[in-house]
């Protein structure tokens, strides 16, 4: 028993020192949208900076006054002045290797736990009208031509944002109102090729992001192609399209690819490639066809804000999406639902 007893208190001590506390996560019944941060980001937002290291894989920020809050890619646990915490979802490491995804929920604990309360993060700013939101009982569509190289098809095309929620801006450039032109030649492509379209809005007007999965869904769609409009928080020279598509879903990214080589051969714009989703959006995680989420180009880079802001770039890049589904639908391996 003398020996046992020691051996237990050890034990429970190093289960102590080794158990994380929680970071509360963030609140989906506001706003069921990942938020994400990046690293470089929170560092400028505190004040603090940010540096690789010390070990391989990690990422550690400082505060003027000598905190340290250390992360490691592709793990959860966040180690903040030598106590382990553990955040919603996994650190995750840009394409370039100098800096990390992270959950907005752990930005706002921070500023919490170290007094900067002011610069914590809210939800989604509510609108002070009440617009009803598109439902999946009814999902807009277009006549489609009764032959074409889509015939068959059935293509849900998803215009981001709207509504209550405008998107990102910048440079006097407002995300829902590029990505619905946009969407909405698109379509008109796509019904002229053949295909049924369904489209989750076609006006200034929120759909919740389940319900935008839903419409898909319930359509037994054969693709789900969500438009959207980029910014890179910290630097204004940022540009260039990319196209995200959900990790393992090998079809979605065969589209994604499809998309970027149209848009490469359409655009002089920086072409950022097909890239899996580090922030696990909605729309791709629970729509069940091959789905894409499509980023123009960044409406923080001044020149490439102009060119968004036009209806001539808007239907080139529309073309461009028109393109590559095409190739996606007649040159590969896709099948229609029904």
């Amino acid at each position: 028993m003398r020996t046992i007893l020691p051996l237990l208190a050890i034990a429970l001590f190093v289960a102590g020192c080794t158990s994380a506390g929680i970071i509360p996560p963030q609140d989906t019944s506001l706003d069921p949208e990942p938020r994400t941060m990046h690293l470089s980001e929170m560092a400028t937002e505190l004040g603090w900076v940010y540096e690789t290291g010390p070990q391989p894989y990690q990422f550690t920020m400082k505060s003027p006054k000598g905190d340290l809050v250390t992360f490691k890619t592709g793990s959860d646990i966040v180690i903040i002045n030598s106590t382990r915490w553990r955040q919603e979802r996994d650190s995750t490491e840009n394409q370039y290797g100098n800096d990390l995804f992270l959950p907005e929920s752990t930005f706002n604990f921070l500023c919490k736990r170290f007094g900067q309360h002011h610069l914590q993060r809210g939800p989604l700013r509510k609108s002070s009208v009440d617009l009803t939101p598109l439902t999946p009982d009814a999902p807009p569509s277009v006549p489609k031509a009764a032959d074409g190289p889509l015939k068959g098809f059935t293509i849900c095309v998803d215009a981001g944002h709207g509504g209550k929620d405008e998107g990102g801006s910048a440079n006097g450039v407002i995300e829902k109102d590029i990505v619905l032109p946009a969407s909405l030649r698109l379509r008109d492509l796509l019904a002229g090729a053949g295909a049924t379209v369904i489209m989750t809005r076609t006006s200034d007007v929120y759909p919740e992001l389940e319900d935008r999965c839903n419409m898909a869904n319930a359509a037994k769609a054969d693709l789900f192609v969500s438009v959207h409009a980029n910014i890179a928080p910290n630097s204004d020279e940022v540009a260039g399209f990319e196209v995200f598509y959900k990790g393992g879903a090998q079809q979605s990214a065969r589209l994604a690819n499809a998309i970027v080589s149209a848009m490469d051969d359409a655009t002089d714009s920086p072409n950022r490639g097909a890239k899996v989703d580090p922030r696990g959006l909605r729309v791709l995680e629970k729509t069940k066809m091959p789905a894409v989420l499509v980023e123009l180009g960044f409406m923080s880079n001044a020149a490439e804000a102009r060119r968004l802001a036009t209806k001539s770039y808007q239907d080139k890049m529309a073309d461009a999406m028109f393109a590559g589904i095409t190739q996606y639908c007649t040159k590969g391996k896709a099948t229609v639902s029904k």
